[in-house]
Order: structure tokens, then sequence, then C-alpha cells
């Protein structure tokens, strides 16, 4: 706090930086042009308004050089994010889930005391200088108090600290101290209200396909509520599972599979389609339809080719291990299919269905007779700009008509 803000006592450097939030991270409620209700208009986005929070603390309560919040979410792929404000910049990390528990960099540091502790930390330039490497760069860029504090979410299996550190001679007042103390705890909900929404988006995306989650998260979630779209499918599947998993241990198995779904799932996601459910040994994907029926098709059919690139390229991995060469089909077909919740009261699943999904399974198992990884339907060959082989037409199990085949 400054004698320029014309205000005296903490209660109302706490009420200003209160109203502020409130205001800027909720915003305004009204309706949009076609009527429909909108909440948190012009509200900042998370990361301006750690921004603004930064920036009014150091004028209202002490003068800060750097602060960090660092927030653990629920991402099978990332542990958490910080988001650093230094001296009037904001920027964002990332960290990364695999071996973060055993890093020497984390177990050396105020964020795992606070972490395991559950109580502040803090370092000012008169004590001893402690085995941190944090600490060490911290007073060599002229930093003379250092204060971090664990968050007090509701939800206290997620981890989450605040930092600040100042370079004001002598470091932060006993006053300054509380007021940032009681700062962090007012700014603690907005964060945990990011992060909870953080984490709902990202665990519907990851288990049922950033498509499914998008329509999941807005309310698409009464059973048998169902919406016909046009999408492109692609239905893939693994040969000789079976016998691969008789033979082998368990935890190879899952390594293996997962090696696979890595590269088979790169190859739809770079081209925007949606893996819908992992089946065993195969997958469901679906490329909705955002544009032409042309552009569409053309995505699944180069998703599946690259699909039979990348699995080469594995192959080649697998040889120089010592393991046998991975072999699969792919049944490629487009229409309309029926997209939505299905399932029991207790236990329900977002997926599609339909004849169309029918018809490119048929096609997958059509791959192991045919011995061709790629099959599309007629439909699909007509619609994708691609030169596609007629096979001709053969019987489709289920059908009791032939279907005309192609392949690349």
């Amino acid at each position: 706090m400054t004698p320029a803000d014309g205000e005296s006592g903490s209660d109302a450097v706490f009420g200003r930086l209160a109203a502020w939030l409130a205001t800027s991270a909720l915003g305004e409620t009204g309706l949009d042009a076609a009527d429909r209700p909108l909440n948190n208009i012009g509200a900042l986005d998370f990361h301006q308004l750690f921004a603004g929070f930064c920036a009014r603390v150091d004028r209202w309560i002490a003068p800060l050089w750097r602060s960090t919040l660092g927030l653990e979410v629920l991402n099978p792929e990332l542990s958490g994010s910080q988001l650093i404000w230094l001296a009037g910049d904001l920027r964002r990390t990332e960290i990364d889930r695999a071996g973060v528990a055993t890093r020497e960099d984390y177990l050396k540091s105020p964020i795992f005391i606070v972490d395991t502790t559950n109580r502040p930390f803090r370092w000012r330039a008169a004590d001893p200088m402690p085995d941190m490497e944090v600490i060490q760069r911290l007073s060599g860029d002229g930093v003379t108090d250092y204060f971090v504090m664990p968050l007090p979410f509701q939800d206290a299996s997620r981890t989450s600290t605040l930092s600040f550190a100042t370079r004001q001679p002598g470091g932060f007042t006993a006053l300054q101290l509380a007021q940032l103390t009681t700062a962090a705890r007012i700014w603690s909900p907005f964060a945990e209200r990011w992060v909870l929404r953080h984490i709902a988006l990202d665990l519907l995306a990851h288990y049922l396909g950033r498509v499914p989650a998008e329509r999941v998260y807005s309310g698409q979630i009464e059973r048998g509520d169902v919406t016909t779209i046009e999408a492109a499918m692609l239905i893939c599947d693994l040969r000789n599972f079976t016998a691969m998993t008789d033979s082998s241990a368990r935890g190879r198995i899952v390594t293996l599979l997962n090696r696979w779904f890595e590269r088979i799932g790169a190859a739809i996601q770079e081209r925007h389609g949606d893996i819908l459910k992992f089946m065993g040994d195969g997958l469901l994907a679906v490329f909705p339809l955002t544009e032409s029926r042309t552009l569409t098709c053309d995505r699944a059919l180069d998703a599946a080719i690259d699909a039979l690139a990348r699995t080469e390229a594995l192959n080649a991995e697998l040889a120089a291990e010592g393991i046998s060469p991975l072999r699969f089909g792919i049944g490629l077909h487009c229409g309309e299919v029926a997209f939505g919740n299905i399932g029991t009261r207790e236990r329900l699943d977002f997926t599609v269905i339909g004849p169309a999904v029918n018809l490119a399974s048929r096609l997958q198992d059509l791959t192991k007779a045919l011995d061709t990884p790629i099959l599309a339907s007629a439909d699909f060959a007509a619609a994708s700009s691609r030169v596609l082989r007629t096979l001709g037409a053969r019987a489709v199990r289920g059908l009791a008509t032939e279907i005309a085949v192609f392949a690349p």
C-alpha cells in the first residue's frame, strides 16, 4: 500500500482487491445476438487475471519483483502448470507428469517443502543460503525476501502454491507479509475455479475425445440425447492380438499397445479426427463434417495412410528389439450417425451408432480376407478427391447384397 493510493488500512486494500477480482474474473451476464444466455461477458482470461492481480499487489501492498502461481492439474501427461510474473511480464510453463516426484530440482526446492508440510516457506537475504537452486538464483538476482504459501483450496488432494519475491531493502515488513497472506487467500477461490474447470475439460477430452467432451461439458448428458451428424468413420484393429497376449507378459503387451496407439492416435488427431473409444486392440475414430464432405474424407484417408506408415516405422524399432511386427486393418466409410449418450442410468457412454458405423466395422473385418490394410466403401471413395482402386463387389457379413470395395 502506498500513500499515492489515498487508502489507509488493510481492510480498504482487501476490499479494493476483492472488488477488482470479482469484476474482472466474473464479468457480466446477458444475452448474445440469438438471445441465448451468456456469462462472464468482458471477463479477463485467467492469465490476464493473474497478471492484473500481481500488478495490484505490487502497487497496493508491497513492491514485488516476482510472483509465481503453481497449480496441480489432473492430466495423464502433465503434472501441472506454473505462471511466472516477473517485473510486469508474464509467462507460462507446463510440468510433465513423468518423473516429477523424483526430480532433484523439485526435491530440493521450497515448493517440495510447502507441498509436504502444507505450511508456508520464507527465505530472507540475511538467512543462511540453502541447497536450493531457485533460492541461489533469486539471491543472485538481488531478491531480499521470498515467501511461498500453499493456497487453501477446498480440494485438498490438489497442491497449489503462490509465491512473492521482492528486492525491497530489508525484505517484506511484518504488515506486508500479513497482507500478502490475506491477498493470497482472496485470490485462492478464483484459482481453484480455473483449476476445476481445467481438470473437468482435460479429463473429459482424454477419456471421451475432444468433441464429445465439449458436448458433455455444455450439457448433453441425458441418456438417449443423441444428435444426427455426418462424419467419416475410421475403425482400426490389430491382427493376431489374441495369440500375442497368450504368449507375452501382460505388462509387455500393454506397453506395446500404448506404443502402437500413440502412432495411430497421432495420425488421427493431427487431421482433426476424434478417437471415441479404444476397444481392446482397436479403436473407433470419427471425423465430423465441419467442412466439405470431400475434405473430411481426404483427412480420414490421409490419417489411415499415415497410420500405416507410422506402424511400419514402429515395426522397424520392434525388429531391433526382437519383437514380431504389428499388422492391422482399417475400415473407412462416411455417412450419417447418431452421436450421443447411450447406456444405463448409472453408466453412460458417448459414442456413435448406426448402419454407417456397422459398415466401417465390416470393412475392417474384410481387410483380413483381402490381405489389404485399408479398405473404403463406395460412398467414401466417391466423396474423396484421392484416387482409390476398386477391388470389385464383395460379400460383407451382415449385409444381404455385395458392396463395392476400394483401397488406396
